[in-house]
């Protein structure tokens, strides 16, 4: 028998929802995701979330009355002082009480663990040397600062392509440069040597911290860069370019979307897309992150592109439910979303700059 699940122990409207969810700290095991806050009261209140997916009326009745039951008899063992918001997990048969009782005991301690810690963690997923300055930045801040990249940068399998598209360029054969990464300046141009550019060659990045690659790989900065830090932003930008047939190389990853090249070609351009460094999931996990990660030890992930949100998500899988994920642009966002973890924060520029807006604002 279900005993009375008094008002004084439920979250009742929406701002105290808000408040929790707001903090952005969650943990999760096979069977619940919590969220929590302090609520400076001598006991502990219970919210829950329970959205259509996990099932019909009947099931998510089911759900309300087994979390409430199980949050009633354990609380005594519960941290107090602490408002909970509990969402079951998709897709996951309904527990019984005994179970859920051990499930809201270990996260409950878990994240009132988290709560009180008072150095934020930041995981930073880019290769070590691009991950440097914002970890230098994010440590001046406060932040406690890891570093696992999820993917590396090797050379491309053969400069064939590369070596006859620099004879090209030698002879006129393109009026303007497009780079999508600083991977992919520092490749070409490491490969151009000494070879001389035409004069009249103009180059377009895809944002700031592409830009400031470029002025350090050959003193000049960019004849454009976009307003907007994403392949629909250059090519937006270039589209005027395009209709007067202008020629375009595109320098980039061996992996990725076609927007610019669809985008200026179907506009009038000629556009070459050569692979001038590969971009290759990492399989290895760093021994201390990965216990950080399943203790739920990790505040926030930096999620700075789709191949690393793959990558991460692959790597990672379910343990990233108990972190925050910083999205560095819809593009990101949108493959997170897709993979079945929407990011809680986005940055509003897509550039490392304003992740690290985001971190701090925290």
């Amino acid at each position: 028998m279900i005993n009375h699940f008094p008002k004084s122990l439920r979250l009742c409207n929406s701002n105290q929802f808000q408040k929790v969810f707001a903090t952005r700290r969650s943990v999760a095991d096979p069977a619940l995701i919590l969220f929590a806050a302090p609520n400076e009261l001598p006991h502990s209140r219970l919210g829950l979330s329970i959205s259509k997916k996990a099932g019909n009326a009947v099931v998510r009745n089911r759900w309300k009355r087994l979390i409430r039951e199980a949050f009633r008899k354990s609380q005594p063992m519960l941290p107090s002082g602490y408002d909970f918001v509990v969402l079951p997990q998709r897709n996951r048969d309904v527990r019984t009480v005994k179970h859920l009782e051990q499930s809201l005991k270990n996260l409950t301690a878990k994240i009132v663990k988290r709560t009180v810690r008072k150095i934020p963690t930041v995981l930073l997923t880019r290769p070590e040397h691009q991950a440097e300055p914002a970890k230098t930045q994010l440590e001046t801040l406060g932040f406690q600062v890891f570093i696992q990249p999820v993917i590396d940068i090797f050379p491309p399998e053969s400069w064939h392509e590369t070596d006859e598209a620099i004879q090209q360029l030698r002879s006129g054969g393109f009026d303007w440069l497009v780079f999508s990464s600083s991977n992919g300046i520092h490749s070409f141009f490491d490969r151009l040597g000494t070879v001389e550019m035409p004069a009249e060659i103009r180059i377009a990045v895809i944002g700031n911290s592409t830009d400031a690659a470029l002025y350090q790989q050959i003193g000049r900065h960019a004849d454009l860069v976009p307003k907007t830090f994403t392949a629909e932003g250059v090519a937006e930008a270039l589209l005027t370019e395009a209709k007067q047939g202008k020629r375009f190389l595109h320098l980039r990853a061996s992996r990725g979307r076609d927007v610019l090249k669809r985008s200026l070609t179907e506009a009038g351009g000629c556009v070459s897309e050569i692979a001038v460094y590969q971009s290759v999931d990492r399989t290895q996990v760093d021994p201390q992150i990965a216990e950080l990660m399943r203790q739920g030890s990790i505040d926030y992930i930096t999620v700075t592109s789709s191949a690393i949100a793959r990558s991460l998500v692959h790597m990672f899988g379910d343990m990233l439910r108990q972190t925050c994920l910083v999205s560095i642009s819809p593009i990101t966002t949108k493959t997170l979303c897709d993979l079945g973890f929407p990011p809680q924060k986005e940055a509003s520029e897509a550039s490392l700059v304003g992740i690290v807006a985001v971190l701090r604002s925290l």
